[in-house]
């Protein structure tokens, strides 16, 4: 795939729904707005289209059996981090849904689903999901910088270093030789004593 394919491939929304209605529904409306869609049936199913598909969202109902939408979340952030998920809930569990958000989901959505507002929510849990993929690109950048000009400084000094105490091994006999060690101890962070047994030395 070249680098433009990549950057056209649509977002791929992963619906999580034990009802095979609504996952149809939902997968006609989705693709009508360009969305890539995949369909599970159950957690268990979820997790397993997420590890080979990797889809940037998921829309996850919270009442299913075996592997409930608040037990999906947290397994499913384990396997991506960055998966923007939104919760399908039903009118009398908004609290349900309030604990999923606390263990990571972007939005929750009241069942029978407002398809303006589901449409808003997924472009708002894109966005967020990209300034965050944004962010910790550009302090793993920034980290990568601090050491590169860290590494570049700590051998700018050591050259310096090298330098200054062959200049002084050199100008034996010069008057201002003890102050010239005396400051070059403190830039050096070391003893004045020090630098002067390693100008004695290089003098041979």
């Amino acid at each position: 795939m070249t680098k433009t394919d990549a950057q056209a491939a649509p977002t791929t929304v992963l619906v999580v729904d034990d009802e095979d209605g609504i996952r149809q529904a939902l997968d006609r409306f989705l693709t009508r707005l360009g969305y890539r869609v995949l369909q599970a049936a159950s957690g268990v199913e979820a997790l397993d289209r997420q590890a080979k598909e990797q889809p940037e969202v998921m829309l996850s109902d919270i009442r299913m059996p075996n592997m409930t939408g608040v037990e999906l979340v947290p397994k499913a952030l384990a396997q991506d981090s960055d998966l923007a998920i939104i919760m399908l809930t039903a009118i009398d569990e908004p609290r349900t849904a309030i604990e999923c958000m606390k263990l990571g989901a972007y939005d929750y959505l009241i069942k029978p689903v407002d398809l303006d507002e589901l449409e808003m929510s997924l472009q708002g849990a894109l966005r967020l999901r990209q300034l965050e993929i944004d962010r910790r690109e550009l302090e793993q950048w920034l980290a990568r910088e601090v050491a590169v000009r860290t590494r570049d400084l700590e051998e700018r000094t050591t050259v310096a270093e090298e330098v200054a105490l062959s200049a002084l091994a050199a100008a034996q006999g010069w008057a201002g030789a003890s102050d010239a060690i005396q400051k070059l101890a403190q830039e050096l962070g070391t003893s004045p004593e020090d630098v002067a047994r390693e100008v004695e030395k290089r003098r041979g």
